[in-house]
This record gives structure tokens, C-alpha cells and sequence, in this order.
């Protein structure tokens, strides 16, 4: 009266053409349909830019055999930059021309005036941060960077999980998921392109692993209490990030310290030239911060009304004439109306 499990699938295999069981033999079965959606979702698993985008944009780059070898040149670095971090900066295409002009326009951002309680608790909390982490770092820029960025990685974590599980539970949307993973994931790339270009000693790690530990609790169960007042503070760090990557800067031109060559995981990161130093890779990395400083001053802002609406950024040192192409206007409208654009 009952089959057994053998009998049943030797039943389900016998007739592959059997319409009676499409659904059962697709689930035992790949079609060459499903093997091309499975090399779609392997490619979408590491990268958030859509597949669509990108052919469509090489579809139109085919169509415009009158670019230049400038705008050919943009066209090629951003398609063929890493797609594991792709969307989680701006600055994927750093030329020395481009490089130029975030020097040449480079603006201090805003400094954020604390208002309410919780805005002066935010700004109080991290200038003592600042003072304690100057005893021990001082003018050691890179060793410094490199517990800065363990910090830093930690509150768009913070915040993007506890987002995420929030979205989960009320099922309603948010806007700034992704922006925030991304945070993170810029941060620890500044964190590994510091390790490579110095060695941290044991107590430097020990320090660093401490200082992570009590940072990350900390700030996740200030998240739970005040999501506002985190954001807010870490507008505040990110501001103190750009000023100390511009003291950096200062004293490699002043010959303090040694403009030694960029490590090739930055080089490939922000696609910088192959001959970029470490100022160069400072340069950059301060436009990060910039970022940063913005997008999370901007939600607290949201947050005292009630908005989630998306943040969007873009990279105006590449809308310049001579490296602008249609291609590229395409992609930025495309990219306003997505609801996630990167840091």
C-alpha cells in the first residue's frame, strides 16, 4: 500500500518528460535555465550592483565608439574593480587626476553644533575618546590608524544588524541597511590597507582587541537605548578621523613622516595609480571619512523626525568633462533611484 523511498524515486526519475510532476522533477533537477540562475545569484551573493546595470552599461559603452580614451578608461576601472567591494566606496576610480581634484577641493565638513542633551553627550564622549587614545599613539599616525579603525568599523555594523533584525520583526522597510554595512566594510578596509603597511606589536593588538571589546558592547547597548545619540557621536569620531588623516598629511609634507608607496590591497581597492603613495592612499581615505562624517550626522537628523528616506551620496570629483560619459549619467540616475547607495 506504501511506497517505499526507493520505489518513489525511481518513479520520479523514470520519466524526466513527465508533465504530471514538473515542480518535484525541477526540484531533483537542473535545467539549463536553473544553472544560469545559479551563476546570476553566485555573482549577485558577492556583489550589490546589478547585473542588469552593468550590461546594459556595457551595452551602451559598445554603442559609443566616439568616447575618448579618458572616458573609456573610467568606464573600464569601475566595471572591473573588485565586485566584493564595489559599492562600499565612492572612490573605486582614483586616478592621479581625480586624486588632484579631492586634494585641490577638499572642504573640512561642517562642524556639527551639540544642541540637545544628547547631542553634547554624543560630542563630549568622543573628545574624551580622542584625549585617551592620544596618550598612548600621539604623533604615531599609522599605529593610531589602526585602533581608529577598529572603532570605527564597529557602529555601522552595529547599527546595520540591529536595523536588519528590526526589519525583520515589524516588516517594514528601511533605507539604511545597506549604507551602513557598507561603512563598515570601508572601514576595515582602511584597518587592512594600515596593517600592510606596518607591523603592530603584541600590546598594540592586545590594546586594540580591548579597546574593540568594551567599544562594541558599549555602543550596542547605547544603540538600544538611543539610536539617535550613536549616530551622533559617530558623526562626531568621524569628524576627529578626518581632522587627524589632514595632521597626517601635514607631516608627510613636512618630511615627518616617510611617503613610503601605497600596499596593493589599497591600490586595488580605490583603484588608485600603481605608482600611488601613502599619501595618496591618505587622500582617499580622508574622502571616506567625509562620507561618513555626512551619513551619520544625516540620520540622526532623520531620526528626530521620524524619516527614513534614503541617504544619497555621490562622487563629484569624477563629473568633470573630460571624464564623464554617458555611461555614467545612466549609472548615477540609476543609482538615485535606488533606495541603498553606497558609502
Amino acid at each position: 500500500m506504501f511506497l517505499s523511498t526507493k520505489t518513489l524515486t525511481k518513479c520520479l526519475l523514470a520519466k524526466p518528460n513527465n508533465q504530471s510532476l514538473p515542480f518535484v522533477y525541477g526540484l531533483i533537477t537542473s535545467s539549463p535555465s536553473s544553472n544560469n540562475q545559479l551563476k546570476f545569484n553566485n555573482i549577485r551573493f558577492y556583489s550589490s550592483t546589478s547585473i542588469t546595470n552593468n550590461n546594459s552599461n556595457k551595452n551602451n559603452n559598445n554603442n559609443n565608439n566616439d568616447d575618448d580614451e579618458n572616458q573609456k578608461r573610467l568606464y573600464d576601472a569601475k566595471n572591473n574593480s573588485p565586485v566584493y567591494h564595489q559599492n562600499s566606496t565612492l572612490y573605486s576610480y582614483t586616478p592621479r587626476e581625480v586624486l588632484q581634484r579631492i586634494e585641490k577641493e577638499f572642504k573640512m565638513p561642517p562642524v556639527y553644533q551639540p544642541i540637545t542633551v544628547s547631542d553634547k553627550l554624543a560630542c563630549y564622549s568622543v573628545k574624551f575618546l580622542r584625549k585617551f587614545s592620544n596618550l598612548f599613539f600621539r604623533e604615531k599616525y599609522i599605529h593610531y590608524a589602526l585602533l581608529l579603525e577598529t572603532i570605527a568599523a564597529i557602529p555601522g555594523l552595529v547599527a546595520g544588524a540591529l536595523i536588519h533584525l528590526k526589519v525583520l520583526r515589524t516588516m517594514e522597510n528601511n533605507n539604511w541597511i545597506k549604507i551602513l554595512l557598507d561603512e563598515s566594510e570601508n572601514e576595515r578596509m582602511h584597518l587592512l590597507s594600515f596593517i600592510q603597511l606596518t607591523k603592530p606589536s603584541l600590546w598594540e593588538r592586545g590594546l586594540v582587541a580591548v579597546v574593540q571589546g568594551i567599544y562594541w558592547n558599549l555602543f550596542l547597548a547605547c544603540y538600544l537605548i538611543s539610536p539617535k545619540t550613536c549616530h551622533r557621536a559617530t558623526g562626531y569620531l568621524e569628524a576627529e578621523a578626518v581632522i587627524s588623516y589632514t595632521n597626517f598629511l601635514r607631516d608627510i609634507d613636512a618630511g615627518l613622516v616617510k611617503n613610503i608607496k601605497a600596499p596593493p590591497i589599497a591600490i586595488e581597492y580605490w583603484g588608485l595609480p600603481k605608482d600611488a603613495s601613502l599619501r595618496d592612499l591618505i587622500l582617499v581615505i580622508r574622502q571616506d571619512e567625509v562620507d561618513h562624517h555626512d551619513v551619520n550626522h544625516e540620520i540622526s537628523d532623520k531620526i528626530s523626525l521620524k524619516n527614513n528616506d534614503p541617504i544619497l551620496l555621490h562622487n563629484h570629483f569624477i563629473e568633470h568633462p573630460t571624464t564623464t560619459t554617458k555611461v555614467e549619467k545612466s549609472t548615477k540616475t540609476n543609482n538615485q533611484q535606488s533606495p541603498n547607495p553606497a558609502v
